[in-house]
């Protein structure tokens, strides 16, 4: 027997247990058992969901895209502050989108959709707002020594010209436009250069 059938064979074996199978089921099913191991199966078809597809075992339904799934899973954490399976279940009942066993099968198991979201939430929240900080500090200091005087009008000007954080996103960041001068130093200047 070839590699594509022992794994296609030994998921719906697995799947005959189960109305979804995941990989935490698979993993659990397979331990004792001489079949491809989780890793042989994703190294093989590249996602749980692709060997899933290849073995007939996703149901023809609509097809979520990862942002979609996510977007759905965000709306949930949103509304509850944390994110559980059976909460989960509980809050798509009420709402349009991907079922938990859309999820699973996307993801390979709740907790790794879990950790997905968790993971791009915390790169929006760090990565983002750290990169948007170091853009207004450039630029608020660029401005500062070439635009004459210095304050927020002519530097919303300048942004808009330039392309660059607009007075509204500097003092979103800092809490005011004067707040985010104290902290760089710099200060608004009614004619010629500081």
């Amino acid at each position: 027997m070839n590699r594509e059938a022992e794994i296609i064979q030994a998921l719906r074996a697995a799947a005959s247990l189960t109305p979804t199978l995941t990989v935490k089921q698979y993993q659990l099913w397979s331990r004792d058992r001489d079949v491809p191991t989780f890793l042989d199966v994703l190294n093989f078809y590249g996602s749980w969901t692709g060997a899933l597809k290849a073995a007939g075992l996703l149901e023809a339904r609509k097809h979520y895209t990862q942002q979609e799934l996510v977007a759905a899973l965000r709306l949930a954490l949103e509304q509850e502050g944390k994110l559980t399976s059976t909460y989960y279940q509980q809050w798509v009942k009420d709402h349009p989108g991907p079922s938990l066993g859309d999820i699973i099968s996307h993801f390979g198991s709740w907790s790794l959709a879990v950790k997905t979201v968790e993971r791009l939430e915390e790169l929006h929240f760090t990565v983002q707002p750290e990169r948007e900080k170091a853009e207004i500090v450039q630029s608020l200091l660029e401005a500062s020594r070439v635009v004459v005087p210095f304050n927020a009008i002519t530097y919303q000007k300048w942004a808009k010209q330039h392309k660059r954080p607009s007075v509204a996103k500097v003092s979103r960041r800092y809490g005011s436009w004067k707040r985010a001068l104290a902290e760089l130093e710099l200060r608004e200047s009614c004619e010629g250069k500081k």
